[in-house]
Protein backbone atom coordinates (compact mmCIF):
# COMPACT_ATOMS: atom_id res chain seq x y z
CA UNK A 1 0.00 0.00 0.00
CA UNK A 2 1.50 3.38 -0.85
CA UNK A 3 -0.80 5.79 0.56
CA UNK A 4 -3.76 5.77 2.85
CA UNK A 5 -6.73 8.16 2.95
CA UNK A 6 -7.53 9.67 6.39
CA UNK A 7 -9.86 12.25 7.99
CA UNK A 8 -8.50 15.32 9.35
CA UNK A 9 -9.45 18.84 10.16
CA UNK A 10 -9.62 21.50 8.09
CA UNK A 11 -10.56 24.92 9.46
CA UNK A 12 -12.66 27.42 7.30
CA UNK A 13 -11.47 31.39 7.78
CA UNK A 14 -13.22 34.17 6.23
CA UNK A 15 -11.51 37.66 5.26
CA UNK A 16 -13.86 40.41 7.13
CA UNK A 17 -15.92 42.55 4.89
CA UNK A 18 -18.80 44.50 5.17
CA UNK A 19 -21.12 42.63 2.81
CA UNK A 20 -19.69 39.35 4.85
CA UNK A 21 -20.37 41.02 8.38
CA UNK A 22 -23.78 41.95 7.52
CA UNK A 23 -24.70 38.55 6.13
CA UNK A 24 -23.58 36.76 9.38
CA UNK A 25 -25.44 39.12 11.58
CA UNK A 26 -28.18 38.61 10.12
CA UNK A 27 -27.28 34.74 10.17
CA UNK A 28 -26.87 34.36 13.44
CA UNK A 29 -30.16 37.20 14.53
CA UNK A 30 -32.50 34.71 11.69
CA UNK A 31 -30.84 31.60 13.96
CA UNK A 32 -31.64 32.86 17.12
CA UNK A 33 -35.26 33.86 16.08
CA UNK A 34 -35.96 30.35 14.82
CA UNK A 35 -34.97 28.73 18.19
CA UNK A 36 -36.65 31.56 20.02
CA UNK A 37 -40.20 30.81 18.46
CA UNK A 38 -39.55 27.23 18.46
CA UNK A 39 -39.26 26.94 22.42
CA UNK A 40 -41.94 29.65 22.86
CA UNK A 41 -44.37 27.76 20.79
CA UNK A 42 -43.35 24.44 22.49
CA UNK A 43 -43.61 26.44 26.60
CA UNK A 44 -47.27 27.08 25.26
CA UNK A 45 -48.55 24.04 24.04
CA UNK A 46 -46.97 22.68 27.19
CA UNK A 47 -48.94 25.62 29.40
CA UNK A 48 -52.17 25.07 27.14
CA UNK A 49 -52.17 21.17 28.05
CA UNK A 50 -51.38 21.88 32.03
CA UNK A 51 -54.26 24.33 31.52
CA UNK A 52 -56.88 21.72 29.89
CA UNK A 53 -55.79 18.90 32.24
CA UNK A 54 -54.08 16.68 29.01
CA UNK A 55 -50.45 17.06 30.26
CA UNK A 56 -50.03 16.14 33.57
CA UNK A 57 -46.02 14.84 32.92
CA UNK A 58 -43.20 16.25 35.07
CA UNK A 59 -40.59 14.76 32.44
CA UNK A 60 -41.79 17.56 30.00
CA UNK A 61 -41.37 20.09 32.70
CA UNK A 62 -37.84 19.08 32.64
CA UNK A 63 -37.51 18.73 29.19
CA UNK A 64 -38.24 22.31 29.08
CA UNK A 65 -36.34 23.13 31.42
CA UNK A 66 -33.38 21.55 29.93
CA UNK A 67 -34.42 23.46 26.58
CA UNK A 68 -34.55 26.89 28.45
CA UNK A 69 -30.93 26.01 29.57
CA UNK A 70 -29.78 24.93 26.09
CA UNK A 71 -31.22 27.86 24.51
CA UNK A 72 -29.47 30.12 27.29
CA UNK A 73 -26.37 28.72 26.99
CA UNK A 74 -27.02 29.66 22.80
CA UNK A 75 -27.93 33.15 22.96
CA UNK A 76 -24.32 33.25 25.56
CA UNK A 77 -22.48 32.05 21.94
CA UNK A 78 -24.55 33.82 19.88
CA UNK A 79 -23.82 36.79 21.71
CA UNK A 80 -20.39 36.26 21.77
CA UNK A 81 -20.14 35.47 18.05
CA UNK A 82 -22.13 39.16 16.92
CA UNK A 83 -19.51 40.89 19.10
CA UNK A 84 -16.64 39.25 17.52
CA UNK A 85 -17.83 39.49 14.12
CA UNK A 86 -18.85 43.18 14.73
CA UNK A 87 -15.16 43.72 16.39
CA UNK A 88 -13.04 42.19 13.73
CA UNK A 89 -11.56 44.75 11.54
CA UNK A 90 -12.24 44.72 7.68
CA UNK A 91 -9.20 42.54 5.81
CA UNK A 92 -8.80 40.24 8.87
CA UNK A 93 -9.47 36.74 8.71
CA UNK A 94 -12.16 35.12 11.57
CA UNK A 95 -12.51 31.79 12.45
CA UNK A 96 -15.86 30.51 10.36
CA UNK A 97 -15.93 27.04 11.71
CA UNK A 98 -13.82 23.55 11.56
CA UNK A 99 -14.97 20.57 8.90
CA UNK A 100 -13.70 17.68 8.66
CA UNK A 101 -11.59 16.72 4.99
CA UNK A 102 -10.14 13.78 3.39
CA UNK A 103 -6.41 13.67 2.64
CA UNK A 104 -4.08 10.94 1.63
CA UNK A 105 -1.06 9.67 3.52
CA UNK A 106 2.19 7.98 2.19
CA UNK A 107 5.43 7.05 4.01
CA UNK A 108 7.26 10.16 4.64
CA UNK A 109 4.55 12.59 5.50
CA UNK A 110 4.66 14.61 8.56
CA UNK A 111 1.14 13.79 10.02
CA UNK A 112 1.74 16.49 12.65
CA UNK A 113 1.42 18.37 9.61
CA UNK A 114 -0.89 17.16 7.55
CA UNK A 115 -2.95 17.14 10.43
CA UNK A 116 -2.68 20.60 11.65
CA UNK A 117 -2.26 23.09 9.04
CA UNK A 118 -5.12 22.39 6.82
CA UNK A 119 -6.88 25.92 6.10
CA UNK A 120 -9.52 27.46 3.36
CA UNK A 121 -9.44 31.24 2.88
CA UNK A 122 -12.49 32.54 1.62
CA UNK A 123 -13.75 36.25 0.84
CA UNK A 124 -16.99 36.85 0.32
CA UNK A 125 -17.77 33.22 0.33
CA UNK A 126 -15.07 33.18 -3.08
CA UNK A 127 -11.72 30.29 -1.94
CA UNK A 128 -9.11 32.54 -2.31
CA UNK A 129 -6.40 30.28 -0.59
CA UNK A 130 -5.69 27.20 0.40
CA UNK A 131 -2.97 26.59 3.19
CA UNK A 132 -1.64 23.46 3.75
CA UNK A 133 -3.48 21.35 1.97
Amino acid sequence: MESIKIIRPVVIKAIMTESFRTQMLKETEDTWSTHEKAFKQMESLYENGKKTGSIKNSDLEKQIELERTRLTQLKMEMDIRVKEFKSVPEGDEVLLRIIEGPVNVKVGDDLQTILSNSEIVMKDWKVIELRGC
